[in-house]
Parts: structure tokens; sequence; C-alpha cells
């Protein structure tokens, strides 16, 4: 039986206009009534996923941010906390600093944003008062220095030209104590080590005295691999890359054929109750 339902956002819960649709507002809406516990599970800041709670969800659940780094329960208290050392920012920084690639430090609310193509954007969210501009790699430096902001990611971006080199830059990073994950085609991040979607989960299931085996998660990109693949139920959507859905339970619609919906809807028929999810691989 189900028990827990967690989605990512971009690419999954929200539509390529970066908006939950009608259809999957009211689906979650469905499953919480029901007494399933919801989260969204994704790599943007808290305060990004906050909003999507107030403005459009309008429910409680759990808010599992910069790739599980953090995670705030239903009542608004902060669970897990788990920043990059500053030592491994620095070293992140000095061995990156004449790459001349788009680099973001993702604090709890904030990002600090280096960018020589000056367009200041995330992946996320575009521009938006909460990025902070840094005009050199010293800036993230100083950044790194203030004990009042704490970073739970690092994150490269690129052009498609110079992806090849920026994949051998990250090669060099993977003798630090790091997990690092690619969340859009030129876009990758840099968490403490052993912290992911899948780690953050394991905390909630501890939490919530709901085995993993109960759990349905939602996903399409490379920062959702490991939470798909080991819930009982993970659902890949149909726009999610191939490695996701390898491992998938089951394939769903796209984001923007409101996919999380069609499936949920199939949870609330109670298809599903008494399936063990790992053993139903009719996708």
């Amino acid at each position: 039986m189900i028990k827990f339902i967690g989605t990512d956002l971009d690419g999954t819960l929200l539509n390529s206009y970066s908006q939950i649709s009608e259809e999957n507002i009211a689906a979650v809406r469905k499953i919480v009534d029901k007494g399933l516990v919801y989260a969204i599970c994704s790599g943007r800041t808290l305060h990004s996923v906050k909003k999507f709670f107030k403005n459009d969800l309008k429910i409680a659940g759990y808010k599992v941010v910069l790739n599980g780094a953090v995670v705030v329960n239903p009542k608004g208290e902060k669970v897990v906390d788990a920043p990059l050392s500053h030592d491994i920012v620095e070293e992140i920084l000095k061995r990156s600093e004449f790459s001349k690639f788009k680099i973001v430090l993702d604090g709890l609310n904030y990002t600090q944003v280096y960018d020589p193509a000056k367009t200041w954007t995330t992946y996320f969210e575009g521009s938006s008062r909460h990025n902070l501009h840094a005009k050199s790699v010293d800036d993230l430096r100083k950044k790194n220095d203030d004990p009042d902001f704490d970073i739970y990611k690092v994150c490269f971006s690129t052009t498609p030209q110079r992806l090849a080199e920026l994949r051998k830059k990250l090669e060099s990073f993977t003798s630090l104590p790091v997990t690092i994950s690619r969340s859009g085609s030129d876009y990758f991040e840099i968490n403490a080590q052993d912290v992911t979607k899948l780690s953050a989960l394991q905390n909630i299931s501890a939490l919530e005295h709901i085995p993993m085996s109960q759990f349905m998660c939602f996903g399409d990109y490379g920062n959702d691999f490991d939470m798909v693949r080991e819930v009982g139920y993970g659902v890949a959507m149909e726009n999610a890359i191939d490695k996701v859905k390898d491992v998938a339970w089951k394939i769903t619609k796209t984001n923007n054929q409101n996919g999380v919906a069609v499936m949920l809807d199939r949870v609330l028929s109670g298809e599903f109750d008494g399936n063990a999810g790992k053993d139903e691989l009719d996708i």
C-alpha cells in the first residue's frame, strides 16, 4: 500500500511554463486528504519550494530542498541540515577559478551567482531578487567566508559548446567528499557527501515510520535517479532521461500532460493496493 508521495518539481510537477497545472494541484490535494504524506523533492532553494506550497498547493507537506541537503517537516521544522564544509567549497572554487564557467552557490533561500556572461540567472528561477550577483570568484570566496551563509550546493553550467570541458573539470572533483549530480542538460550540482534526495527520504521514512517500500516518487533527471530506483514505486515522467526511465517501476505521461495527476488518480482508485512495487514492471 502506498503511504507517501514525493514529486520532483522541474520537469515533473511543473509544466514547461514552471506552473503546476490545476489537474496536478487537485490530485495532490486529494492524496493528502486521503491521509498520504506528501513531499516536494527538489534541487531548488527553500524559498522557491515554499512558494508552491503557499500559492498553489495550499497544503501541508515535507519540503526536501537543495537535493536533500535540507528537509523541513509539515510543521515548518528543519529536520535535516547538511551544508557543504567551507573548506570543500574553497577547494572547488580554487580548482575552477580560471575556467569561466557559471558558478552558483546555493544557500537556504538565496543564491550567489558568478556569471561571466552576466545573465545572472539560475536554472530554476531565471532572474530573481534572491540571486545575489558576484563579480568574480573572489566574491564567491567572500560569501563562503560569511559565517551566516551556509552553502548547500555548488552548481556549474556552461554553453553546449563547452560541455565536454565542464564534464572534465567535474571529474577532478570526484576525489573530494562530495556528491555530484546532473539536473539539466548543461547544469551540474555538487552537494556534501552522501547527500541526495534519497538520503532525505530515508530520514523521512524513519520519522514517519513508513517503509521505503510504501513510497511513490516521481522524477525526470539525474538528481532523481537514486530516488526513483530505490523507492517501492518509482515513477519516471515520459519526458525523463533514459537513465531514469530504465530504473522506474512505471512511466507516466509527460509533465505537460499532467503525468503526476494521471498516476495519482490511479493510486486514488486503489489500483495498486496490495501490489509490491518492484514486482510490477508492466510499464
